[in-house]
């Protein structure tokens, strides 16, 4: 009777490692699409982004945001009416952009945003107050 009592064990032990390893390896398949979605969309902001802000004076209301990446690293640059201006302190996690520039050579803006598919919203910050952003992919002319 032990003997049989042994085998019984032993195969369901076999069958909860099987079912483990198995729970395992569709974790682990899991965690791999979702790192592949996030490298997805870390690059899926890269491009023109045509913008307009709230509360600020009109030569800033509309904009053209410039996201690109070289070499591992993010340069920014927003073009408005009066010129272009080069951004500061990028920070880009996934679908958030973060980063300064100053205006005029005076005024510092911080600005974040989101990516949300081929929308960019978020807000600015200055000494002048806050502004809403509101903005959408400029698409390739075919």
């Amino acid at each position: 009777m032990n003997m049989i009592q042994i085998i019984v064990k032993s195969i369901f032990l076999i069958q909860l490692l099987y079912v483990f390893s198995a729970i395992n390896v569709q974790n682990l398949e899991s965690s791999t699409n979702v790192l592949q979605d996030q490298i997805v969309s870390s690059e899926t902001i890269l491009g023109v982004w045509n913008f307009t802000m709230s509360n600020v004076e009109s030569t800033y209301e509309k904009g053209v945001l410039f996201i690109s990446k070289n070499e591992g690293t993010y340069d920014i640059a927003i073009k408005y009416s009066e010129g272009i201006y080069t951004c500061q302190d990028v920070v880009i996690d996934i679908d958030r952009i973060n980063f300064n520039v100053n205006i005029a050579g005076l005024e510092r803006v911080s600005f974040v945003l989101m990516v949300e598919g081929d929308r960019i919203i978020g807000e600015s910050y200055s000494n002048a107050g806050s502004s809403q952003i509101l903005g959408i992919r400029q698409l390739p002319v075919r």
